[in-house]
């Protein structure tokens, strides 16, 4: 990937990283609480919104420490998914490329981002570049890939157990690493 599209990628990751991990409650089949799209929302959004809850609450968020900034929209049910963070670096990803990509971030998921007829597994190790997603935990999780470096995968995530959205790194020959399929958006084929 040319360095200045890279840079302008990781700059928007950088915009959600710390943000909590978090998706609708549902109860019987029904949305009961949702903020910002439900765990799809756009970062600018998810700071308005903590904004908006900050002011009401007459919270000065620019003397809360990173931690308590996350404990504080984690309260109140700010954050992203693994689905809505990927789907949002997808789009954005597709803007940079000149390229129409032309996903719902409300209607997304993990399994459906990287299932057919939406998008195509990568056999080959070797052709894997940014903008694709690792499938993980059975369709339930999804990393997207920043860059590909020998062996080494760079990603971005939203997941409940690493808390929150997050930078990783695992090496692509490692059986531990859950790994169920790397997969490309037929947008960028």
């Amino acid at each position: 990937m040319v360095g200045s599209k890279l840079k302008k990628l990781t700059q928007e990751i950088n915009n959600y990283l710390g943000l909590p991990y978090m998706t609708n409650i549902i109860r019987n089949g029904k949305i009961i609480k949702e903020r910002v799209l439900g765990g799809k929302g756009h970062w600018k959004d998810i700071k308005k919104e903590t904004q908006k809850i900050a002011a009401s609450q007459k919270i000065n968020l620019k003397k809360l420490t990173s931690k308590q900034l996350y404990q504080f929209q984690k309260k109140h049910k700010i954050g992203i998914d693994c689905s809505g963070l990927a789907t949002q670096l997808l789009i954005f990803y597709g803007r940079i490329l000149g390229k129409k990509v032309n996903l719902n971030p409300r209607k997304t998921s993990a399994d459906m981002l990287t299932s057919t007829p939406l998008a195509t597994k990568i056999t080959d190790d070797s052709l894997i570049q940014t903008g694709d997603l690792i499938r993980q935990k059975n369709g339930h999780h999804v990393l997207f890939i920043i860059e590909k470096n020998g062996k080494t995968i760079n990603y971005v995530d939203s997941s409940f157990w690493g808390r929150g959205v997050k930078y990783g790194q695992f090496d692509i020959t490692d059986p531990t690493f859950d790994n169920q399929g790397i997969y490309r958006l037929l947008f960028f084929n």
